[in-house]
């Protein structure tokens, strides 16, 4: 398993015959196998997760299907294209789909692919802002940890969370809360743009101290 991050949302997990790619919209994809079954996500239709550029990944790829959550790109028709609402479960080729809701636009997806199991948050996020109201808030973290309850039974070979600096001294509460709450193997954060040196600063944050040998900021990690 290769786990790639390529820009801001966007990963690419590539496996032996099967590659996810995920809110894909800026930098180069990876090269990999063009023989192997393309899976593409997207978690919503706002300019920093979606872009058209998807789907010209069918001229290069014999095989790319696409999974959108019901808002995005609704004028794409076909088998090879499926839109997902939050709550429900999926069965797609070789991959199991499940789309819970975000507390932001679009959903989060957890998806299982040749005995894995992985989570892009998309969106899905405590959103704790420091000069929004506290009920803003707190509905935000209300939400967030009810989504997690959702998928507090799963284990996940990775997971990919926003870890935003634009949140300040908040921005570390929702990976602290999904490893609290969440059975998994590494995290991957994501979300913050061309910003990485200050999202990696949270590494040491000592509410992130317990999980940091499990949390990977790396551009390409190997299994």
């Amino acid at each position: 398993m290769k786990i790639t991050h390529v820009y801001h949302s966007g990963f690419v997990v590539e496996l032996e015959d099967t590659v996810l790619i995920f809110d894909w919209y800026a930098g180069e994809l990876p090269c990999f196998d063009p023989s192997k079954e393309v899976y593409v996500f997207v978690t919503q239709g706002k300019a920093d997760h979606y872009s058209q550029r998807i789907w010209e990944l069918q001229e290069k790829y014999r095989k790319v299907s696409y999974v959108l959550d019901c808002c995005t790109a609704p004028e794409r028709k076909g088998d090879h294209i499926l839109h997902v609402q939050p709550g429900r479960h999926y069965e797609m080729g070789r991959i199991l789909v499940y789309a819970i809701r975000s507390n932001e636009e679009g959903v989060a997806y957890v998806v299982s692919a040749e005995g894995f199991n992985f989570f892009h948050a998309g969106d899905l996020n405590i959103w704790h802002w420091t000069d929004a109201p506290e009920k803003d808030n707190a509905y935000s973290r209300r939400i967030y940890r009810r989504q997690l309850e959702k998928i507090s039974g799963l284990y996940f070979d990775a997971a990919m969370l926003p870890l935003d600096p634009r949140l300040e001294d908040n921005a570390p509460m929702a990976i602290e809360e999904f490893f609290r709450t969440v059975n998994c193997g590494i995290v991957f954060p994501m979300h913050y743009w061309n910003r990485r040196e200050e999202a990696a600063v949270y590494l040491e944050d000592e509410r992130l101290q317990p999980y940091r040998d499990r949390i990977c900021f790396k551009e390409e990690t190997v299994f």
